[in-house]
């Protein structure tokens, strides 16, 4: 009755089921336990098939490094048989996922970098065999319309300026002289400026999060100190004005955060959404076959050994492309290539 005021967890109306089933709740929690635990590294464009059973429920943590001005997307394809969650690494609840046409999407964002353990948990006796993605999109659009990231020819911290006496706090995207500027969101415009290194500049305020956004070296401007602008509305025109003078003509992007810039390109770079993965043959009762058969933080021959368990049974539970994740008897997660693991 009060869920529409007090917004509980997905987790925490779930759990609901378990009042006078205390067992169940204990084993439910014992899962939770163990994806918290788990190191399983995740990069920011993945995608899993993954694998629950009544008898073997999945249960995993995966890890991933979450920077100041991306959006954490995953997505489970579901029909509402599991919890999928944002955790920081005190195993606190930042976000869940909530049911949108029969997928599970989780969509969080920080105000700071942070490592986030996103944990995904199959409801108990549930039998499913799903995909699961993991990805981040940039939390605004593109400042040069048409423009992607190839058009980024210096980033942040690159050369340094003025003979070494300053470091490059922005994003230099090369268009011809004339080329639109736009707005990369809802916000006003605060301030228009022709002086100094920046020459013609715009300065917006961004709405949402308070953020300032700097348009520099622009030929021209279109707009109007006090304009209300929308994402995609032209402000100005590409150019070299102030101290690009001898430079081909391009856009200074920057972004301010209580005063000090902050790296934009994170804010700004264009990614796309993975493609579901090929699904690995699914084997019962799997061993190691080989001299080695190392079980590594990610789905990649270069990762971190977590352990070599040739002589341990393992459990799959899902799979990354070529490599399968697996569980340990001992509890641990972690991926194996498909060549290392054979039906006993």
């Amino acid at each position: 009755m009060f869920d529409f005021i007090l917004k509980p967890s997905q987790r925490t109306i779930y759990e609901r089921n378990f009042k006078d089933n205390p067992e169940k709740l204990r084993r439910w929690n014992n899962l939770l336990s163990i994806a918290l635990k788990d190191n399983v590294v995740t990069n920011k464009h993945t995608a899993e098939r993954v694998i629950s059973s009544s008898q073997k429920p999945f249960t995993a943590g995966y890890l991933i490094n979450l920077q100041l001005g991306e959006v954490l997307m995953s997505t489970v394809d579901s029909q509402d048989s599991w919890i999928l969650e944002a955790r920081d690494l005190d195993g606190d609840l930042l976000q869940d996922a909530r049911l949108q046409n029969d997928s599970l999407i989780l969509n969080y964002k920080s105000d700071k970098n942070i490592k986030v353990r996103i944990i995904l948990q199959a409801k108990l006796e549930t039998e499913s065999t799903t995909d699961f993605k993991i990805y981040t999109l940039p939390q605004y659009n593109f400042p040069v319309a048409g423009k992607g990231n190839t058009a980024i020819q210096s980033f942040w911290g690159g050369a340094s300026r003025g003979g070494g006496s300053r470091s490059h706090e922005g994003n230099d995207i090369f268009a011809l002289k004339g080329h639109p500027v736009v707005a990369i969101t809802y916000g006003t415009i605060s301030s228009i400026r022709n002086r100094g290194l920046g020459g013609k500049q715009v300065w917006i305020k961004d709405y949402d999060n308070g953020y300032l956004h700097y348009y520099a070296h622009l030929n021209d401007w279109i707009v109007n100190e006090g304009d209300m602008v929308w994402s995609g509305d032209t402000l100005g025109y590409v150019g070299n004005t102030g101290n690009a003078k001898n430079t081909p003509p391009h856009l200074h992007f920057g972004i301010y955060k209580n005063g000090s810039a902050v790296d934009p390109k994170p804010f700004i770079w264009k990614t796309q959404v993975p493609e579901n993965t090929i699904s690995l043959p699914q084997l019962i009762n799997p061993r190691a076959n080989g001299f080695a058969a190392n079980l590594r933080t990610e789905p990649s021959s270069t990762s971190v050994i977590l352990q070599d368990v040739k002589t341990e049974p393992v459990t799959i539970i899902g799979n990354n492309g070529n490599w399968y994740h697996v569980r340990t008897s001992t509890g641990l997660s972690g991926y194996m290539h498909q060549s290392v693991l054979v039906e006993q």
